[in-house]
């Protein structure tokens, strides 16, 4: 097989379009393809004279297995792409989230360490145990729930393949965007071979990587392989405590494998996985400050470069699996069984950046010291088990007119969350902990797909998926706020509020899943006392800090004010214009509503859906295919955060349904020789009616049940203190359509030239109103209102996007030479839903709203030399080769504008001995 070679299949461009365009317009576009298939068809008549002519041996041939059978890419009747791990480590593509660069339409982001996957548009962000991703994710076959430190299985891979739009007969729940499969090599039978390889690159990289196949007998095959790589943060800290910060990495991935053929009718494969990733994990950059101050984002040069504050950044993320597939000869069909186990493990704590780097960054953080002593910080704490099993029936009868593949499917995902904050120095605001020790999910579905052929030409594929979902939590949400007064400088009032206090200094740990007390009303009188609520938040502290104060504060109760002994008193903030009582003490010391601030967590969603596809495809003659098909796809709905309505004394945890896509698509796949140059060219018009889309708001307890009750939401109803709720809803149906073209052609030389392009429209067409979670209500209520988001584009949706790779191999005396330049450029995006809109000022928007990436391109190159016979190999590679650094993820909140970045510029050399 030559290298580099691209498979850049049915990709989803073309039809350069400058302006918003409705779905008829669409229509109006087929002629191009069309014409362009006619043309193609002539041009492969004339080198035919009307045969039927076997497909042209000099055309490369992609074999996968995207629709979980072996076939040629060519001959699918639908849209996906393949990459060969060589492929993507030649252009020095390190893990999953590199790939969005090469395929239109793809979007991988890393979100404070959570994988996001967005394929035309679909997609999640909710990264909570209540979400679900809306691309399923697949390490050899099996199903991923929760991608976080897939990145560190990336080795070895024999390719990958992205199958896009909805996946529902196939795949399943959650597969409503398409669905990505990273596949390992497997063992060979009967093969001594292996391969071990070193790299050093930029930041200090460096790489080992190995692989060795055994054959044990000549039934009996193992395979082990494992990759090491450690580089250092992509983060600079420009501040005087010089910090090791955010994106290092120190991961490990070891995989074995063992495969055994017993008879020539029954196959065993078993696999373990396991991957360790420890650095410093993601925290992205705070733009806030500088926004504060009118400084545009633009024009701060490096958003790498950032001001540390605290402490170290420290991420340890333990993912493993088992896997076995045993596959049965039944004679005209197979009999598979695919059982699976994986435990995701992620821990990470941080302290964010205090500012990216600009002129008078110092001054404007003064006073320096204490923010640079702010040991604010979070973690998230996660555990997810998930155990697969799924019993498949696949014919193999090359003579029957009928492919079928039927099963059954059993999921069951077993998960503990913990996420917490602890708030240091600042005043009101302690922290917060949303602790969660079991979310179950069970998921059931039995399937059929088949395919019949009419006639040695003409198929028609029917598949139909049931599937029944129940999920359920329990646990505790809870904010910690505590009043402590002391001297107000500017009225001499000596109970003015509220001074701040330490924690979270070094030493302090949380308790997390050591929590012992779930429910904070622990005589059961239905209230919770500021007794209660001291004893719950203490139960969350593993251990205070060395420094910490707010445990000594508290450490004799509460001190209602006008008590006569009270709590020693340190100033932790000198810029609130608070101090401490001439007698260095605190005038009262109390937590804020506390009976409004903690809630036991209850909730449950059962809920069933099908899902189909119908497929009719036909050749035109051995080169080149037309289809038409309709697919859908479901992404499990869920409900939010128990709260209690004080009018009745209910509790309530709302739910919310299922997100379903259906899909119309129609295609052509064309290969010809142009003039003497084998020439692929593929097209397909597709069309998405995303219904049901859910988003999120962030509402008090008052407004959320306004909102479940149907009644406007008042603003006003968010007190500060007041325990805040993520409520999700089904909000919108949306439009996503477009055309993709792509092409190849096999020039003279050994030069191949792969390209794809997209055309791309996403519209919310009919939505409720939603609440502008860019602001927080108590804060700024005229703002955090409900705002229409009818006719915004959905997030991460460039409207044009082009692919394009060029690459050659050729003798020398001593060997090979080859090289490969990829390069890719997207349309201006938003990402998020609110499109950057300032609806308080929409003709002078505010910058901290503005969530639009500008237009930009990519470029990746690879060069090799193989000497002699292949065995020796020596690879240099540069990964965003002019270092165009993009905001591949944000969060705008009240007080955050938080932005997480592409990589940077790497480059390196590799060598690599196969024996």
């Amino acid at each position: 097989m030559k290298l580099f070679t691209k498979a850049l299949f049915n990709a989803e461009q073309g039809a350069m379009l400058q302006t918003k365009t409705s779905f008829k317009s669409l229509c109006k576009f087929l002629y191009i393809p069309v014409f362009a298939s006619l043309v193609s068809g002539s041009l492969a008549a004339q080198e035919a004279d009307d045969k039927t002519k076997e497909k042209d041996a000099d055309v490369e041939r992609i074999i996968v297995t995207v629709e979980r059978r072996t076939q040629d890419l060519q001959d699918l009747a639908g849209t996906a792409f393949a990459f060969s791990g060589e492929d993507l480590k030649s252009q020095g593509i390190q893990d999953i989230t590199d790939i969005s660069e090469s395929i239109p339409g793809l979007e991988i982001g890393n979100n404070q360490g959570n994988v996001e996957v967005w394929i035309r548009g679909i997609g999640s962000s909710n990264n909570t145990e209540l979400g679900d991703p809306a691309a399923a994710t697949h390490l050899d076959g099996v199903y991923i729930p929760r991608p976080s430190g897939i990145g560190s299985a990336f080795f070895d891979i024999s390719r990958v393949e992205v199958n896009v739009g909805p996946q529902g007969t196939l795949r399943g729940r959650n597969a409503t965007a398409g669905s990505v499969n990273i596949i390992p090599w497997r063992p060979a039978i009967g093969q001594w071979n292996g391969s071990a390889e070193i790299e050093f690159g930029n930041y200090n990289q460096r790489a080992i990587t190995g692989a060795l196949n055994i054959p044990a007998t000549d039934k009996l095959a193992f395979r082990i392989a494992g990759t090491k790589i450690d580089h250092d943060s992509y983060y600079n800290d420009v501040g005087p405590l010089d910090l090791e910060l955010a994106e290092a990495a120190d991961n490990l991935g070891l995989r074995f494998q063992a495969l055994y053929e017993p008879t020539n009718d029954l196959s065993i494969y078993l696999s373990y996985d396991f991957a360790r990733e420890q650095g410093t994990g993601y925290t992205g950059t705070n733009y806030a400050l500088p926004l504060g101050l009118g400084i545009d984002p633009d024009d701060i040069e490096d958003p790498r470069d950032v001001v540390g504050r605290g402490f170290t950044p420290v991420q340890d993320t333990i993912h493993d699996g088992f896997k076995i597939e045993v596959t049965w000869d039944l004679g005209d069909a197979l009999l598979e069984y695919n059982g699976s186990y994986r435990d995701l493990i992620y821990d990470y704590q941080a302290a964010t950046p205090l500012s990216p780097d600009f002129p008078g960054v110092f001054e404007a953080l003064d006073p320096l010291e204490q923010a640079l002593d702010d040991f604010s910080r979070f973690q998230f704490l996660t555990d997810s088990e998930s155990i697969i099993h799924e019993l498949r029936l696949l014919s193999d009868d090359d003579a029957s007119r009928l492919t079928y593949t039927a099963g059954v499917f059993l999921f069951d995902e077993r998960q503990q969350t913990f996420l917490a904050s602890a708030g240091d120095r600042g005043g009101f605001f302690q922290g917060a902990e949303f602790n969660q020790p079991n979310t179950d999910t069970d998921s059931f579905s039995v399937y059929a797909d088949a395919t019949y052929e009419f006639s040695a030409d003409t198929r028609f594929t029917i598949g139909l998926r049931y599937t029944e979902d129940t999920k359920t939590r329990q646990g505790v949400n809870a904010r910690y706020a505590f009043a402590l007064g002391g001297f107000d400088v500017n009225t001499g009032n000596p109970f003015g509020c509220c001074m701040g206090a330490r924690v979270g200094t070094e030493g302090f740990a949380f308790a997390g899943f050591g929590r012992s007390i779930y429910d904070p009303d622990q005589d059961g009188d239905g209230s919770v006392s500021d007794d209660e609520f001291l004893s719950f938040y203490f139960d969350g502290i593993a251990q205070f800090g060395e420094r910490d104060t707010l445990d000594d504060i508290f450490a004799n109760g509460i001190t209602p004010g006008g008590a006569d002994v009270r709590p020693a008193c340190s100033d932790s903030d000198v810029t609130d214009n608070l101090i401490c009582n001439q007698d260095g003490t605190h005038s009262f010391a109390v937590p804020i509503s506390p009976n409004n601030s903690i809630t036991v967590q209850d909730g449950r969603i059962d809920n069933s859906f099908v899902d189909w596809r119908l497929r009719l495809e036909h050749d035109l003659n051995n080169d080149q295919l037309v289809y038409g098909l309709i697919a859908t796809g479901h992404k499990s709905g869920g409900f939010n955060d128990t709260f209690s309505d004080p009018t009745t004394g209910l509790t309530l945890a709302p739910t919310y349904q299922e997100e379903s896509v259906t899909l119309f698509e129609f295609g052509s796949k064309n290969e010809f020789d142009w003039g003497d140059v084998p020439t692929t060219f593929n097209f397909s018009a597709f069309y998405n009616d995303y219904r049901d889309q859910v988003f999120t708001n962030l509402l008090s307890v008052e407004q959320a049940l306004e909102f479940n009750s149907g009644a406007p939401v008042d603003p006003l109803d968010a007190t500060p203190g007041a325990l805040v709720v993520s409520f999700s809803f089904n909000a919108a149906d949306s439009a996503i359509y477009g055309m993709q073209f792509d092409g190849k052609f096999e020039l003279p030389y050994d030069i191949n030239l792969s390209w794809t392009a997209l055309w791309l429209e996403a519209e919310i067409e009919d939505s409720q109103d939603i609440q502008d979670s860019r602001f927080q209500a108590d804060v700024a209520p005229d703002e955090a209102v409900f705002q229409s988001i009818d006719g915004n584009r959905l997030p991460r949706t460039p409207r044009y996007q082009l692919n394009a790779s060029l690459s050659q191999i050729f003798d020398i005396s001593s060997g090979t030479i080859d090289y490969v330049i990829s390069a890719g450029w997207r349309d201006e995006q938003f990402l998020t839903i609110f499109n950057s809109i300032d609806y308080q000022n929409p003709d002078n928007p505010r910058r901290r709203l503005d969530d639009s990436v500008d237009a930009y391109w990519t470029v990746d190159a690879g060069l090799g030399y193989t000497h002699g016979d292949g065995a020796l190999r020596f690879e240099a590679f540069a990964n965003n080769l002019f270092d165009e650094v993009r905001t591949a993820a944000t969060i705008i909140t009240q007080f955050d504008n938080t932005r997480f970045f592409t990589r940077p510029r790497t480059f390196g050399v590799r060598m690599r001995y196969t024996y």
